[in-house]
């Protein structure tokens, strides 16, 4: 699974395209253009190549919507990564999502890789852009408040509201845009020398350490567990859970060194278990000597 599947929503003449091309050109990021997807499941479904026109792109992306519940974004999203063989480390970026139903579906699959970023404008600023766009693949329509008649069109603004991280575009240059999200996705940090970080509860259990340490498993080269395996630290992953009783709790999400470390109780049973559902490989796993067996 990739490190990062970036979701951008917003109005046409946003900036949508003019962030993911910023993405992939600065940080390496692949993209997923639906307008090519829609083009695409055109010729597979209806024996047919789509207009390249907007009318004929919103009104059979609104029958796709309609028909998987938006999971065909989905689907292209999952052939991609496929396809294209994306690493751990990889972005991905979806240019663009459209109705809400298309980002939960996205969500409920890929979990905590997901980020939504949603761009806006005021409509005024949206209109004039929409004036000059020089898009040589697909004919527009005469004017933008046309566009917007489009009943799809017409709520994207409202997902704002189920966004990580909003911008406004007109506040900002096409520059400060994609520095302000790389920045917010992590790509853009300062060299330092990480060490070891300790994540601790600060109550009695049951704080959710398990669900912040899968989350952030992916920055680290080594996970380390301790304790016994009366400590159950569940995480969601793609079909479902994952309860951890002996391995850490990032097991799943990174190709990282796991360590069982000195003091930790083990129950060889379930640690045999879990090795095994988890398909950790000899090479990957280290238990300290001064580990404890249950017997």
């Amino acid at each position: 699974m990739p490190k990062l599947i970036v979701l951008i929503s917003g109005n046409v003449s946003a900036g949508k395209t003019t962030l993911s091309d910023g993405l992939r050109r600065q940080y390496g990021a692949t993209v997923v253009k639906t307008k090519e997807v829609l083009k695409d499941l055109a010729l597979k479904k209806l024996k047919t190549e789509l207009p390249s026109e907007r009318r004929a792109l919103q009104e059979f992306g609104t029958q796709l919507d309609e028909e998987t519940r938006g999971e065909w974004v989905l689907g292209a999203l999952k052939k991609h990564i496929s396809d294209a063989k994306v690493a751990q480390d990889d972005v991905v970026v979806v240019d663009a999502v459209r109705i809400l139903e298309q980002i939960k579906a996205i969500r409920r699959s890929y979990q905590f890789a997901v980020k939504h970023i949603h761009l806006e404008a005021p409509p005024a600023a949206l209109a004039k852009r929409y004036k000059t766009r020089g898009n040589a693949s697909v004919r527009e329509l005469p004017t933008y408040s046309e566009v917007e008649r489009n009943p799809t069109e017409s709520r994207v603004a409202s997902l704002r509201g189920s966004a990580d991280f909003v911008v406004d575009t007109q506040r900002c240059t096409p520059d400060d845009v994609l520095v302000r999200v790389a920045t917010y996705l992590g790509l853009v940090t300062r060299d330092y020398s990480r060490l070891v970080d300790v994540y601790v509860g600060g109550q009695y259990g049951s704080e959710g350490k398990g669900h912040i340490i899968s989350y952030v498993a992916r920055e680290y080269q080594v996970l380390v567990r301790v304790g016994g395996p009366n400590a159950g630290h569940k995480v969601f992953m793609e079909g479902g859970s994952v309860t951890h009783h002996q391995l850490p709790s990032g097991t799943l999400r990174t190709d990282a060194k796991l360590l069982i470390g000195p003091g930790a109780v083990l129950n060889i049973e379930l640690l045999m278990q879990e090795i095994a559902h988890c398909k950790v490989s000899a090479e990957r796993l280290r238990i300290d000597p001064q580990a404890m067996i249950i017997t």
